[in-house]
């Protein structure tokens, strides 16, 4: 509201109070108080409420009895980013929820107040990342679970003990803060995607804070840093060549366990051949059911239609609370489906696998206890780490080859690639776009290389030049370059 009717009484001592000065003020109806160490502090703050009174069009806060821009300029990034978490969760999937929460914790961090004496009362860092990561950024759980004592003290310190976000209209801070966000816990520097995430994050809270009119502009947009080298290809030291696949695949086959988790091996066996064979990411095979496989006999080709995915983020940021996010196909809209081919190798194992292994009450492929509930992450990778060790040999093992189980999409998009497959039809098959599949897999992969000099060796020596190319003009100095009076060289 714009104030017209504001009125102060005199300032007045009350003894035996560690702030004895107290100032009070009406506003409207409204009744303001607040105590100063000293007199002087006082008259000074009421000083600043008869000029901002004097302002045209200077709105007022009801709950503070304060002009709103001061409020603004006082609101702390602890609370604004909580409102940026809230306002994000809704129709959000639960992996970038998690995300949001991790680069918000990170952020959070750094803007928290570093005086002598909020460190006399901080709580350690490990205390401080819980309560942001999995209470402040987590919308809800705070009103309806109960806060654990050190996480409650935690929060509370962080409310008043963060700095303001117009902080960071300052070029200096803003910087400052940037720098701090490109690095880990442990000092080194964090990953380009990683630092490309939090700015963005960081980017879309000061957007935020336009919108709230706590800052005027975004100021991120103005600085320009320079551009990180993205190396998103895939090192070929990871990938296993197809007789490590072999060795690996039958090493999962024959891997045993204990008890009722005797043939975790033999049951994923069918998972690991899926990744390899049909190039599906880990989560999609998990999700794929009985009625989405054609497994035709006699030798032929089949096919399995992905229709979703069923990644493993945590209960904490999936909407029922379950560890595994139901979820279309990565980067597609939740209708989007993908056929892929598979090879009759594959058809046998997928038919022995329903053989060996009735599907799970909802048609599920894969499933884990009995139960047979979906496959956690953890326990694939151990199947993984436990077959790798027993198929590759000392060296291999000590290697970066086939590490996880991702490896193996990674070595059937380059066993596609080196087999001369259309580029279309395996962006396809693996469910990228072309740039991203030659981004990550065409300039590492050495299978055309050979054919590559071959034909430039050719080309040197004069065998692939056409008639068209060669003429009697540039039969005995080659072709024309542009070059000025190059038609009468010597």
């Amino acid at each position: 509201m714009s104030a017209i009717d504001i009125q102060f009484w005199k300032i007045r001592k009350r003894e035996g109070r560690k702030k004895p000065w107290e100032l009070r003020w009406r506003i409207n109806t409204g009744t303001y108080s607040l105590s100063f160490l000293t007199k002087a502090l006082a008259q000074k703050f009421q000083s600043k409420l008869t000029r901002a009174a004097e302002t045209v069009g200077e709105e007022w806060d009801l709950r503070t009895g304060q002009p709103l821009s001061w409020t603004r300029q006082q609101r702390t990034w602890f609370d604004h980013s909580c409102d940026v978490a809230a306002a994000e969760w809704d129709g959000a999937a639960a992996g970038s929820r998690r995300r949001l929460a991790e680069s918000l914790t990170e952020i959070t961090m750094n803007m928290l107040d570093d005086s002598p004496r909020a460190r006399r009362t901080r709580p350690t860092d490990k205390v401080l990342r819980r309560a942001l990561s999995q209470w402040a950024y987590r919308p809800g759980r705070i009103a309806s679970e109960v806060v654990p004592d050190d996480i409650a003290a935690a929060l509370a310190w962080l409310g008043d003990h963060t700095r303001p976000v117009a902080e960071l209209a300052d070029d200096e801070h803003l910087r400052a803060l940037l720098a701090a966000i490109k690095k880990l816990q442990n000092g080194k520097q964090a990953a380009a995607t990683t630092a490309r995430t939090r700015r963005a994050i960081l980017f879309k809270c000061l957007d935020r804070a336009v919108s709230a009119k706590l800052i005027v502009l975004n100021p991120l947009s103005a600085i320009k840093t320079r551009r990180r080298h993205m190396d998103d290809a895939v090192s070929p030291v990871v990938v296993p060549t197809l007789a490590q696949t072999r060795r690996l695949l039958w090493g999962v086959r024959e891997l045993r366990g204990h008890g009722q988790y005797r043939d975790r091996g033999p049951h994923l066996f069918a998972l690991f051949c899926l990744i390899f064979y049909a190039g599906v990411r880990p989560s999609e095979g998990l999700h794929l059911k009985v009625e989405h496989c054609q497994l035709p006999m006699g030798g032929r080709w089949g096919s399995v239609t992905l229709i979703g995915a069923c990644p493993e983020v945590g209960e904490l940021w999936t909407d029922d609370g379950e560890r595994h996010d139901e979820r279309g196909l990565k980067h597609r809209s939740r209708k989007t489906v993908r056929i892929v081919p598979i090879p009759p190798e594959l058809v046998v194992i997928l038919r022995g696998h329903l053989l060996t292994f009735p599907p799970a009450f909802d048609g599920r492929l894969f499933y884990d206890g009995p139960d047979r509930g979906k496959v956690p992450g953890g326990v694939y990778r151990s199947v993984w780490r436990r077959a790798r060790k027993a198929a590759l040999n000392p060296d291999e093992h000590a290697s970066e080859v086939a590490r996880r189980p991702y490896d193996l999409r990674h070595a059937n998009a380059s066993m596609l690639i080196a087999a001369g497959v259309d580029t279309a039809e395996i962006a396809r098959r693996l469910g990228h776009s072309i740039r991203t599949l030659l981004t990550t897999y065409a300039h590492w992969i050495k299978g055309g290389e050979d054919a590559a000099n071959a034909r430039i060796e050719a080309a040197l020596s004069g065998e692939t030049i056409t008639d068209s190319a060669l003429t009697c003009e540039n039969g005995n100095d080659g072709p024309l370059t542009g070059q000025p009076d190059e038609s009468g060289a010597a």
